[in-house]
């Protein structure tokens, strides 16, 4: 008998059968476990009984351990022991099996099924709680502090200075972030990747920084150059630039003037010598350093202050000495600041000199205060504030005309005393003045021909 010959509907009807028996053999290999395609918490479990998933999981939870990967390729580990981890997702996975049809394999070929939610793990919060608290990152004492990129001074010019990024953390999203990966058996914790980190939030790239320090630069132009005596101090950029502070948004800047002032009280408090130290060398070649007076030279702090503002507000440039408030008679000279014309008072001899231009012009006898609190004469370096002639001292119980006055400091001065008989010597320590320094009147009458309004006199035991 001769073969029937087989049509295309033929060949097409096999071949729907091949495919269903496939279809149908590939259905009964699912059959008993998860289906083509399916994951779960990030696990592909297709082929696998439920038994199998949860023995997978099981596992997981008891070889668990959270990596915690911080900046600076530092590691941290919190383990399984700390915080007694179990695996309780047992029953979501064994209703996640029951239901999937084994005959809806085939979506996996077009993604499957993800589960991103089932319950993982459960632990010890008390026990998370204490290992968490003895990580090092979270140690704010260790944390290195985020910094915005900034200009700094250097070599005469502001330049942009790098970002820090630090190590400082945003603790509640750092402690949240632990807990959920904790809770979901996820075992590496990347700080970063997560965004736990606080970050500058300007870099040496960014417009608002590389503006800035092109206009801080642009205010690096005035300077004030002191000269006075042998002295030379020059005010310029490298000084003020440390008054330049970036302002806390990070796009600005302004000048602290507490630190412009702090620079200008010490420039005061160095080179005043008003009521400061005296370094004086006697009549007979001791060298003696005196405190006090009113003598000296005097910074006005006031017009300092408004001349630096000044210059930083206009870049002006000038060369000049400081605003005085009070001078002496020289800055540096013989006796520093007292130089070579002046009245010497030795209260341990009871004599007084005048020299003038290093030369001695004048020496008598006196008798200074009385050795009290209240009388004895004051050790210091002070001027001769004025001379008057035909004076009258007026005093507690006491009043005293005088042919010749010249007060020195306060109400203490030199002038004549007629009511004298003597002079020098010891009389001073019994019967002293009431601080004044006594002179016979032609003592005192030659003296107030020599002296000027001005001249310091130094006093000293």
């Amino acid at each position: 008998m001769k073969a029937k010959k087989l049509t295309w509907k033929h060949y097409t009807g096999i071949g729907i059968g091949i495919v269903i028996l496939v279809y149908c053999c590939v259905a009964f290999y699912y059959s008993k476990g998860f289906v083509c395609g399916t994951k779960i918490n990030g696990i592909d479990v297709a082929g696998m009984t439920a038994d199998e998933v949860i023995e997978i999981f099981e596992k997981k939870a008891k070889d668990y351990s959270l990596t915690i990967k911080e900046r600076g390729d530092e590691e941290e580990v919190i383990k399984e022991s700390q915080i007694q981890a179990k695996f309780e997702g047992a029953d979501e996975i064994r209703e996640i099996a029951d239901g999937q049809s084994p005959l809806l394999w085939i979506k996996g070929l077009f993604g499957g099924e993800t589960y991103e939610d089932v319950t993982m793990f459960s632990y010890d919060r008390e026990s998370f709680e204490k290992a968490y608290s003895q990580l090092k990152c979270i140690d704010e004492d260790n944390m290195v502090k985020c910094a915005n990129a900034k200009p700094v001074y250097k070599d005469g010019k502001f330049t942009v200075q790098k970002e820090v990024k630090g190590t400082e953390l945003n603790l509640d999203r750092t402690k949240k972030t632990a807990e959920e990966y904790v809770a979901s058996g996820i075992s590496t914790l990347d700080l970063e990747d997560e965004n736990c980190y606080k970050n500058p939030k300007y870099t040496s790239t960014s417009e608002e920084i590389t503006e800035l320090a092109g206009k801080m630069n642009n205010a690096l132009k005035g300077s004030i150059t002191y000269e006075f005596g042998k002295q030379k101090v020059v005010l310029d950029k490298d000084v003020y630039s440390q008054w330049m502070k970036v302002t806390d948004d990070g796009t600005d800047y302004e000048i602290d003037e507490n630190e412009m002032e702090n620079w200008i009280l010490e420039f005061i408090y160095k080179y005043n010598t008003q009521y400061g130290w005296h370094t004086f060398k006697t009549h007979d070649g001791r060298t003696k350093r005196i405190f006090g007076g009113p003598y000296g030279w005097r910074i006005s702090k006031d017009k300092e202050m408004d001349s630096v503002r000044k210059m930083l507000k206009e870049g002006t440039t000038e060369t000049r000495e400081p605003y005085w408030r009070q001078k002496g008679k020289v800055y540096d000279g013989v006796n520093g600041d007292i130089g070579d014309t002046y009245v010497e008072v030795d209260m341990g001899a009871q004599m007084v000199y005048y020299y003038k231009d290093g030369k001695q012009k004048f020496s008598a006898p006196c008798v200074t205060g009385m050795m009290t609190e209240d009388r004895k004469t004051p050790e210091c370096v002070a001027y001769i504030m004025y001379k008057e002639r035909s004076a009258t001292l007026v005093g507690e119980n006491y009043t005293s005309p005088v042919k010749y006055w010249m007060p020195f400091v306060g109400n203490v001065g030199f002038h004549s005393a007629s009511w004298r008989d003597s002079f020098g010597g010891s009389i001073y320590i019994n019967n002293g003045s009431h601080g004044c320094v006594n002179l016979s009147e032609a003592s005192a009458k030659q003296l107030y021909s020599l002296v000027e309004k001005g001249d310091p006199v130094v006093t000293y035991y």
